[in-house]
């Protein structure tokens, strides 16, 4: 699945394949490729992992970041696990036989989504950390994770509804769970199939005790116990925000008397709370909570409250001649435009600024424009800066770094 949030409207906005399911191409010249590496690592004087990168498809290129990362890694890796890549190396000689069904889930999503496009399936082999993945180039399959080709369907059109999708909003726990949820519960309509089977059935048992939980974490971006990593707390599997996604989705859907047209609103969500809203699936509980919090249920749905907090923020640069912009999710922070609000000099490393802002709030420290975001000491890279309460007037941060987004 994928490992990282995707960037969908650039994917949906591609324009460059083909948009019959029968001309799909399923590309395994890599996966050749990394074979013809992997013989040569005993006898070769040099790392013979160069070339499978150096002559690899879009995906290679698209795994190497986050993935493979360079030869050095991949050629580690494989020494160090050298017995569990051979259990793959068989895997695609009957892959044909599996495009023809692959292929007819496509033509369905063509059916229900006449606006569908088929990227290419590229076979690449990685370092073991992910089975699929979505980049503009078209759908990244992990091969070294695979000893059969039992799932790879589903595998595949799960990946295939991340291509399709344009979902909007600030980056919180709801909107990657509809997105990875939307992407399994689409994905089963038009193949049958399920993947994910763990935090379904986990999920199914466990039901009104998640629901309250996710309604208390799913305006932040924190997606641990959720997505992606568990703390370990309980005895929860990973990725429950699939079914909660899947549930709210499934909801939403069943409440839709146009299928097409609901298919092609889950595809581009607009707003994630108002759709939660509009599927009423945690209705009962938010209602409970709302009443707990001396709140109006319609307010839930708000990304923040119409309460008004006056914050200073405090920021550290790391270079005297640092310009620094604060931007976020609301007016007051300038909307997401990271060259709207900069920030005062208030000595040689540190800038300053007071706003009037909305709970929750999610921000970021830029330098005008998102070639130039700041790397925050002690949160990871790229991460939004959730506020979701004030307990002092002056909030501090330190600016270890600039990276390009």
């Amino acid at each position: 699945m994928t490992v990282a949030m995707l960037a969908c409207g650039l994917m949906s906005g591609q324009t460059n394949f083909s948009d019959d399911p029968l001309h799909a191409v399923f590309e395994t010249k890599d996966a050749e490729s990394f074979w013809k590496a992997f013989d040569r690592i005993e006898t070769s004087k040099e790392n013979p992992f160069n070339e499978y990168i150096k002559n690899g498809s879009p995906g290679v290129q698209g795994f190497v970041p986050f993935r493979i990362m360079n030869a050095d890694s991949l050629y580690t890796t494989v020494k160090r696990r050298k017995e569990d890549y051979i259990k793959s190396r068989n895997v695609l000689s009957e892959i044909s036989l599996k495009e023809k069904r692959i292929k007819a889930i496509y033509s369905a999503l063509k059916y229900w989504y006449p606006k569908a496009i088929f990227p290419p399936v590229y076979f690449v082999y990685g370092r073991f950390n992910s089975g699929g993945t979505v980049s503009k180039d078209g759908i990244i399959i992990g091969t070294e994770m695979l000893t059969d080709l039992n799932g790879i369907t589903g595998l595949i059109t799960h990946e295939l509804i991340h291509f399709q999708q344009g979902i909007q909003g600030d980056d919180t726990l709801l909107k990657q769970s509809l997105t990875e949820g939307g992407a399994d519960f689409l994905g089963e309509f038009i193949s049958g199939e399920t993947i994910n089977s763990k935090p379904f059935q986990y999920g199914e048992t466990h039901s009104a005790q998640l629901c309250k939980e996710f309604i208390t974490k799913l305006k932040g971006n924190d997606y641990q116990d959720w997505l992606y990593g568990i703390s370990k707390k309980d005895d929860r599997p990973n990725d429950l925000g699939y079914w909660m996604g899947y549930k709210i989705v499934e909801a939403y859907f069943n409440k839709q008397s146009d299928k097409h047209q609901a298919i092609d609103h889950i595809l581009h969500i607009q707003n994630p709370f108002l759709f939660l809203k509009e599927s009423g699936f945690l209705d009962s509980y938010i209602q409970e909570y709302a009443n707990g919090k001396n709140m109006k249920f319609d307010d839930f749905f708000k990304e923040y409250s119409d309460e008004v907090h006056e914050v200073t923020f405090l920021v550290s640069v790391p270079d005297k001649n640092d310009e620094v912009y604060i931007t976020g999710n609301q007016p007051e922070l300038g909307n997401w435009n990271p060259s709207s609000i900069k920030m005062n000099r208030k000595g040689n490393k540190e800038r300053s600024i007071t706003l009037k802002i909305h709970l929750p709030a999610q921000l970021k420290f830029t330098q005008g424009t998102w070639d130039k975001e700041a790397e925050i000491k002690g949160r990871e890279k790229g991460q939004n800066i959730t506020i979701e309460n004030i307990k002092s007037k002056k909030l501090h941060y330190e600016i270890k770094d600039w990276y390009k987004n």
